[in-house]
Order: structure tokens, then sequence, then C-alpha cells
């Protein structure tokens, strides 16, 4: 029975092992600015994902700005990592590449969740998620929604997911 035992648990790591190998998942801890070929000749089942993770997020004359490390993870390349800070308008959800003014007032983010921001004189408020995350075959990554409380409407914030040799 033992001998059995060991051989489905060998059958089995195999058999995952082969799985990773085959979706291009070397687990490299290497980043360039963009993601590059990594030289391999595997054939991808997961093309990959962006992510948008903020560690900034401020407000200024009605404007929400957010800063944060953006990753691009495809199948069979070396991860891109770059840092990116966008403003966001809340009357049209129009997002621009920007830096935070440093005299811009500081949003405090939770430890968990959703980072919510009001904007002051409005009934509108910008949500972001730190965990938005998309295909790398997206052009925009969605990182959030407005909400207008006085009438209910919502309407997605997006920002560009090209990768950029900024």
């Amino acid at each position: 029975m033992r001998g059995r035992a060991t051989k489905w648990t060998c059958g089995i790591a195999a058999a995952l092992g082969a799985v990773v190998l085959a979706m291009g998942c070397s687990g490299s801890d290497d980043y360039g600015p963009c993601p590059v070929d990594d030289g391999s000749d595997v054939v991808c089942v997961w093309e990959g994902g962006i992510t948008f993770v903020p560690d900034k997020v401020a407000v200024q004359n009605g404007f929400v700005f957010v800063h944060g490390e953006m990753m691009w993870s495809p199948c069979a390349m070396t991860p891109g990592k770059q840092i990116r800070s966008y403003r966001i308008d809340p009357s049209t959800t129009l997002t621009t590449r920007m830096d935070v003014p440093a005299d811009a007032e500081p949003v405090p983010i939770p430890p968990t969740g959703k980072i919510e921001v009001k904007v002051e004189g409005t009934t509108r408020r910008i949500i972001i998620d730190p965990d938005a995350t998309i295909s790398v075959t997206q052009s925009k990554l969605p990182i959030g929604e407005l909400v207008n409380d006085d009438n209910g409407i919502t309407a997605p914030i997006e920002i560009e997911a090209v990768c950029s040799n900024e």
C-alpha cells in the first residue's frame, strides 16, 4: 500500500511540474521595464496578467492622483515592472499619466479592500481596486469606478495597460 501511495504522489508531482513548464511559468524574480522573451519555446496555455497596485493616493484641485506599481506577467516571458502615476478626472473618468503633486492631500489607504475617495463639493466618489488585474492581451486596465451618489450612475476608471520603456 505504501508503494502505491508513493507512486501516486510522484506521478501527481511530475504531472504538476509538466503543466507549470508547459505554461511557461518559470517563477523568475527578475524584472525589466517591460516583459521580454525568456528564450523558451514554450507553448502557452495561460497568457498572463497585468496588475496595478497603488501605494499612494492623493487629492488636489478636485483631481484624484494615484501612484503605484504596474506589472506585466506574460507567459514564457521575463515579467516587466514600472512605477506609474495617474491623474483621474472625477467629472469624466479620464486618466492621464502625471506625477502626484508634492502638495496634494494624501488619502489613507486601508490595509485591505478598496480605496474610496470622496470628491469635495460633489456627490461623486472614486473607488480604486488595488487587486485589479486583466489579461496582457488588453490595452486598458480597469482600476476602479466613479460612483455618482446623486443618481446612482457608475462609470469605469481605466488606465493604459501598454508597457512602454519610458
